[in-house]
């Protein structure tokens, strides 16, 4: 039983069974299976932020101007598309961490590979989500759809694939974005 006189002692006990003893054999497994494919010692040459850039991927601010070099438009949309316009201009604006929980939401992965955007693969494709509700309804398909602004974009995170509806104005996409991605 765990009381007052002994709950030093037992939180001692807890942290050297989770942290030390407890996964000792599973630790000496991972370095020696590393090991078989590179010499874990030859890691002391890098500093730790070289080290999780190379095992974590990269953590790059994102230039609006540069991100349509590196994204393909699919299925009704066009880099000069007006959701695709306003979509890069708040991916733009994102602070570290918004581009974080949108790697998530889109890719399933918190950081991007090492070399960022460039040689995500399969390529972050962004294409036109239909509004459910107007399934039934005649549209044109060529502009926003005040409907659509009652949808949430939605992904497919082994194809690093964004449905984004065509949202009236760039606050509305910016506010369902958000949402979905929190």
């Amino acid at each position: 039983i765990v009381d007052i006189n002994n709950l030093e002692e037992y939180i001692s006990m807890v942290v050297e069974a989770t942290v030390k003893t407890g996964i000792m054999r599973q630790m000496e497994a991972f370095r020696a299976g590393f090991n078989q494919v590179f010499d874990i010692s030859s890691l002391q040459i890098f500093s730790p932020q070289e080290l999780d850039y190379l095992l974590c991927g990269r953590r790059e601010l994102w230039k609006t101007e540069t991100l349509a070099d590196h994204i393909k438009f699919d299925h009704g949309y066009t880099a000069k598309s007006p959701a695709i316009v306003n979509l890069l201009g708040i991916m733009g604006e994102f602070t570290p961490e918004q581009q974080r929980a949108f790697c998530q939401f889109v890719t399933g992965a918190p950081r991007l590979p090492p070399g960022g955007l460039a040689v995500l693969n399969p390529k972050l494709t962004i294409v036109r989500k239909l509004s459910s509700s107007a399934a039934n309804a005649s549209s044109n398909g060529n502009g926003p759809s005040e409907l659509a602004d009652d949808d949430l974009p939605s992904v497919m995170t082994c194809a690093n694939y964004l449905k984004l509806p065509p949202y009236s104005t760039k606050e509305i996409m910016y506010k369902k974005l958000l949402y979905a991605m929190r």
